[in-house]
């Protein structure tokens, strides 16, 4: 369960724009990790249709990191959690059991 965990918080989803203006990664609960702009849609674009094309591309690779993530857990969950995320819970991580910890007795 722990490597589950693990594989989930590691999704991560590249998308780009159309004509490549912008590029982004994000992780499996919408995190924004990385994002790049070619020089052209820098100059090219005003601040608004930077802004919506930022935006755009964020949402389509949100849906796809949510969707890889849900088909990764769905088979370790019970129905009632499965049903949650196609719902659109997107917080995965959250409805994952969290591994017993082993408490350390000092002993050697």
């Amino acid at each position: 369960m722990q490597r589950l965990r693990r594989d989930v918080a590691e999704v991560t989803v590249t998308s780009r724009s159309r004509n490549g203006e912008v590029s982004v990664e994000v992780g499996a609960q919408g995190q924004l990790r990385d994002i790049r702009f070619k020089p052209q849609a820098l100059t090219k674009l005003n601040a608004q249709k930077l802004a919506h094309l930022i935006m755009t591309v964020v949402a389509e690779a949100a849906e796809e990191a949510a969707a890889q993530a849900m088909d990764m857990t769905a088979a370790f969950l019970p129905d009632d959690m499965v049903a949650r995320l196609r719902d659109g819970e997107r917080d995965l991580i959250s409805l994952l059991p969290i591994p017993p910890r082993i408490q350390e007795t000092g002993e050697e």
